[in-house]
């Protein structure tokens, strides 16, 4: 427990850096609205960051400064676009107008193969314009964080990285999971094999304690595409978690004891929340730094997000998700 006198100077070095990572999917595609974000949202998305004074910097360099546990600078985004879709250089138009760098993850199988995913021309104009990084969104795109069978993964993984490495000329540095699904196992294949960093779809933002294999990113995509959940998400704060109850991956026992996790900082917060997908939000249960609920039923489904918010002293939300399965 931090002591009173203290809580001014620890309250500054919890709040005070974090950094958002957008991830984006399809631009201007109604056929899939809920993996799209218009373009005029985009459009205006990007202009609300530059007049607002964020700094949208590489993914490459944000990592470089984690991996440092370097200052991260007030408003700090990083734009990804996950897949690899064609309309993607919808999106390309748009980012040049503002200059901004950004990162493709690209679905290996799909390039210049599929007609709705980018071609080596398209790539090839990317990598002109200076300012974008590819990194691997594994070859066959399936859902292998839900999966308990490693071989299959291991296989798709070494395809991946042998077309990334024809098409690059050099390995991937970072590994966007498929579907934003994951376990312990296959992270620990990921940085096992040498990747910097991985990333989820867990909602979140990214301060110096994220774990550099599982790091949130902000999904802008179909009804959370519009301009009131992107600023929410940019003023979101991330939510340093000592231990999670239970831990991502496969569960133990179904139904857990107990959902919830240890804060870190617990004087520094307040009004907690638990999230579980199928069962929603709770008011959370509080003894000490471990925030949690009980009385869980047995969970149906395959996969469950379960998310910790509470309230800061300044009476903002700090948040921070992870992934359980059956």
């Amino acid at each position: 427990m931090i002591p009173v006198f203290l809580i001014p100077l620890f309250y500054s070095k919890a709040f005070a850096d974090y950094a958002t990572i957008l991830v984006y999917h399809r631009f201007g595609d109604d056929r899939y609205p809920s993996t799209s974000v218009s373009l005029e949202d985009f459009e205006a998305q990007m202009k609300f960051l530059r007049e607002q004074g964020f700094k949208v910097i590489p993914l490459s360099s944000l990592i470089n400064s984690l991996r440092k546990r370097e200052k991260i600078q007030p408003k700090t985004v990083v734009i990804t676009i996950d897949d690899g879709y064609k309309s993607t250089m919808k999106a390309f138009e748009i980012l040049k107008k503002f200059n901004y760098p950004f990162t493709v993850f690209l679905y290996m199988e799909a390039v210049d193969r599929y007609p709705d995913f980018l071609s080596l021309e398209d790539i090839k104009k990317l990598k002109n314009y200076g300012k974008v990084e590819f990194e691997n969104h594994s070859y066959s795109h399936r859902a292998f964080g839900l999966m308990r069978d490693t071989e299959t993964f291991l296989k798709d993984l070494e395809k991946s990285e042998e077309r990334f490495e024809k098409i690059f000329g050099h390995k991937p540095n970072f590994y966007a999971l498929p579907f934003g699904y994951y376990n312990s196992e296959i992270l620990a294949i990921l940085k096992e094999k040498g990747y910097k960093a991985v990333f989820t779809q867990d909602p979140g933002n990214v301060n110096n304690f994220t774990d550099l294999y599982r790091i949130p990113r902000q999904a802008i995509v179909g009804s959370w595409s519009k301009m009131e959940n992107f600023k929410k998400k940019l003023f979101r704060e991330a939510l340093t978690l000592q231990r999670l109850i239970p831990t991502y991956g496969f569960l133990e026992e179904n139904p857990p004891e107990k959902i919830g996790a240890v804060l870190k900082y617990p004087n520094l917060y307040k009004d907690c929340r638990i999230y579980i997908t199928e069962l929603g939000w709770e008011i959370a249960k509080r003894k000490g730094n471990f925030v949690f609920r009980d009385n869980i039923p047995f969970l149906k489904r395959k996969w469950n997000r379960v998310g910790v918010k509470c309230r800061n002293l300044n009476g903002k939300w700090a948040e921070s998700f992870w992934i359980i399965a059956r």
